[in-house]
């Protein structure tokens, strides 16, 4: 069954001021520490950074959210931490790039502003020369008269040619920084669509696209069908042979998926031990088999550590299979597939359930 999720006010809120000095900071570190072990988890980067802003009460959303899964659960697994840093942190750290992105814009638009106002300054006072210029050709002039307009006329020439350059270097840094700053956005937004563990989707990029190929359905008149997958026994085979154990069994199945799937199906990390795969064009009858198919080839994996080469045993997989009714509210098309999951786990596990429209 999917993690459950608590939604706050805000997940980008402020942090409490408090203590900031480095012994408090050393406390916050060492407490971070402790509740990790506590929880049997690797200290990873993202890992630590979600126990370290709860004790350093930095995000009081992750705070309100991380106590209730502690009152509910009595701990952590990996699943919930990874779901609380990417519903907290993680859009934290994007919402840093998109401040330092509009910042730099902005600096350069001032540059370039300020080079352009300086041109149009002396277009003005170039122009003001060669009106002079052409007045005093068409009057009675000495030939000192014509050499000294001449010389002006040359300077203001030298002038506007230096200040072109100069426009023209201005532009060209613009554009290459512009350039570089788009590349690195999309870089941060895809980033921020990838489960870290799995490489696969994450829950953000899952919402993203059922919006968009629900959309395409209606528009087309075509089926989508969803398959939605928990891994049999994880939490027994993460407490027998611990959590490195237990990533390298997400990312087997994770791997699995994209192996045997068209390229235009949606797989996602759903959270935890759940995974969904979202299939445009795909009757609910096709997706049985798709989800048959992909159980089969499962099972068939055998999980070693590596290290001693020592087989620790299979993976299966239960899945509910449903079809899109247009018109319908999404979250029901979601919970339908939930529900059909649900009964495969209590009906035997391994298993495939459809719930088929009427």
């Amino acid at each position: 069954m999917p993690i459950v999720t608590y939604q706050f006010e805000s997940s980008e809120s402020k942090a409490v001021t408090k203590d900031q000095t480095p012994a408090a900071m050393e406390q916050w570190a060492q407490k971070a520490m402790a509740h990790l072990t506590k929880d049997r988890l690797v200290p990873t980067p993202d890992n630590f950074s979600v126990y370290y802003a709860y004790y350093a009460d930095a995000n009081p959303n992750l705070t309100m959210a991380m106590n209730a899964l502690i009152d509910q659960h009595g701990g952590l697994d990996q699943g919930h931490c990874t779901e609380l840093y990417l519903a907290h942190l993680s859009l934290e750290a994007e919402h840093k790039v998109l401040q330092e992105a509009s910042q730099t814009i902005s600096n350069e638009i001032k540059q370039v502003m300020g080079v352009l106002e300086q041109s149009s300054d002396d277009s003005t006072q170039y122009n003001a020369t060669l009106n002079n210029f052409n007045g005093a050709l068409q009057s009675t002039v000495s030939l000192e008269q014509i050499r000294s307009a001449v010389a002006r006329v040359a300077n203001e020439t030298r002038v506007m040619a230096e200040q072109n350059q100069r426009l023209h270097a201005q532009l060209s840094h613009s554009t290459q920084e512009l350039t570089e700053m788009r590349f690195n956005l999309d870089e941060v937004r895809k980033a921020s669509l990838i489960d870290p563990l799995t490489n696969v989707g994450n829950r953000k990029y899952f919402d993203l696209e059922l919006e968009r190929i629900l959309e395409e359905a209606e528009e087309n008149g075509t089926p989508v069908s969803l398959l939605m997958g928990d891994i049999d026994h994880f939490k027994k085979f993460n407490d027998t042979f611990g959590h490195l154990i237990g990533d390298e069994v997400l990312k087997l199945v994770a791997r699995t998926l994209v192996e045997n799937l068209k390229g235009r199906d949606i797989i996602a990390r759903y959270g935890g031990e759940e995974f969904v795969i979202l299939m445009p064009q795909t009757s609910v009858n096709d997706a049985e088999k798709v989800g048959n198919q992909l159980r089969t080839i499962l099972a068939t994996k055998k999980i070693c550590r590596r290290r001693t080469n020592e087989t620790l045993g299979t993976v299966t997989i239960s899945i509910g299979a449903t079809q899109y009714i247009p018109k319908e509210d999404p979250e029901i098309f979601i919970d339908r597939a939930d529900k059909a999951l649900y009964e495969a786990k209590q009906t035997g596990r391994n298993k495939v359930i459809a719930s088929k429209p009427e």
